[in-house]
């Protein structure tokens, strides 16, 4: 319980914050009944009780992480998959305004491809930083179906088609050693790391 003795002549306050793992949050702080166990007291109800006390609660601002690992669960990637390809791709820039939009999206998804499973998935919006992980995410799945691999699968996803890694480049070499693949050898899709 917050015990703000300001408050008592208000409803509802809400305030924004920093948490201390740096994850920004809303503080909302509501007066309540003495002994409710509900947030949900209307204000009628809350002018009929003589005692009233202060319910604080954070509420974490939805963030680009968020969207990702939701998508992921719903396409069967592995989240922690898709992160790595993001740090990758784009190191994630500002992941609380979940309208910026880099070129290409997060995931860095080429304009033939946007626009092919755009059309396939029925999206609607445009070139959104959402409608690009939506895609990115999707497009990820369905080369798994295809190679059954996720170290494949992050291949083609960058080059376009799977090639043996004693052909590979220099730079082709960096971004595939930046993961363990170990750690998705028994992630099969539909099946979720963390």
């Amino acid at each position: 319980m917050c015990f703000l003795s300001a408050l008592s002549s208000q409803a509802q306050i809400v305030k924004d914050s920093t948490l201390g793992d740096g994850r920004r949050a809303m503080l909302r702080i509501e007066v309540v009944p003495c002994d409710s166990d509900t947030a949900q007291i209307d204000t009628i109800s809350l002018g009929m009780v003589d005692c009233t006390d202060t319910l604080c609660t954070w509420i974490p601002y939805r963030t680009v992480f968020d969207l990702a690992d939701s998508l992921a669960i719903v396409f069967k990637v592995p989240p922690k998959l898709v992160y790595e390809i993001g740090m990758n791709e784009s190191r994630w820039p500002r992941p609380y305004e979940l309208n910026y939009l880099i070129k290409m999206g997060d995931l860095q998804i080429i304009d033939a491809t946007f626009s092919h499973f755009y059309k396939e998935l029925k999206l609607q919006g445009g070139k959104t930083r959402e409608n690009y992980l939506i895609v990115g995410i999707y497009y990820l799945s369905w080369i798994y179906k295809q190679y059954h691999s996720w170290e494949k699968t992050r291949y083609v996803y960058g080059r376009g088609r799977w090639k043996d890694p004693s052909q590979w480049t220099a730079l082709e070499r960096k971004f595939m050693g930046k993961i363990d693949w170990s750690q998705y050898d028994n992630v099969r899709a539909g099946a979720n790391s963390d």
